[in-house]
């Protein structure tokens, strides 16, 4: 089944073949999880969305009209993180510094305190890790639109028309989202020229 175009994989899913279903999803499944772990910096819910993408894939399968299922489902990936996170919005976040399990009022551990321990790594990774954090922390900041170019065009080399379908907008508009996004993103993180030692 590897040599088979989506669409074929798709009519044949359509014709009853659910080998073509599990084909689909060994071949983007990759590509969308990791694109949901960017957008959502979280693996779980990345899972989440990453299920209900699929489900989703399959509920309306007989939608699906092109050649190229790529930008389709990132479509469906991008909704479903966007609107997944907006849920998550409405509930009040939990501080790591409340007391959790305070059976005798006394010795009262805090979320925080019963996370486990980071190892000390070596200087590399940490100023790795750090850029990679300010970079998350850009990129959350960005509106979502912009966010999900972003991250189609650089991480998942979606061309500018590809990302077009997958957000349900003009090429223009793609093409201002990155821009914006670029220039947000330059604003946001460090010179690295004078950057982390």
């Amino acid at each position: 089944m590897t040599q088979l175009t989506d669409r074929n994989l798709m009519d044949a899913y359509l014709a009853g073949e659910n080998g073509a279903f599990e084909a689909l999803v060994r071949r983007h499944g990759a590509a969308v999880l990791g694109y949901l772990v960017k957008m959502t910096h979280n693996k779980d819910h990345a899972e989440d969305s990453f299920q209900e993408t699929f489900q989703k894939v399959h509920e309306h399968a007989a939608t699906f009209t092109g050649d190229n299922l790529k930008p389709w489902l990132f479509k469906i990936a991008t909704n479903t993180a966007i609107g997944n996170w907006r849920k998550e919005k409405k509930h009040a976040a939990v501080s790591l510094s409340v007391p959790v399990g305070c059976p005798d009022g006394e010795h009262c551990p805090t979320l925080e305190s019963t996370l486990p321990a980071n190892t000390p790594q070596p200087h590399e990774k940490l100023q790795l890790d750090e850029q990679r954090r300010t970079v998350r922390a850009a990129l959350d900041k960005l509106p979502e639109k912009q966010r999900a170019a972003l991250i189609l065009n650089y991480y998942h080399k979606l061309t500018y028309h590809q990302i077009a379908e997958s957000l349900d907008c003009s090429v223009n508009t793609v093409k201002t989202h990155i821009f914006r996004a670029l220039k947000k993103m330059a604003a946001l993180l460090p010179n690295p020229a004078g950057g982390i030692e």
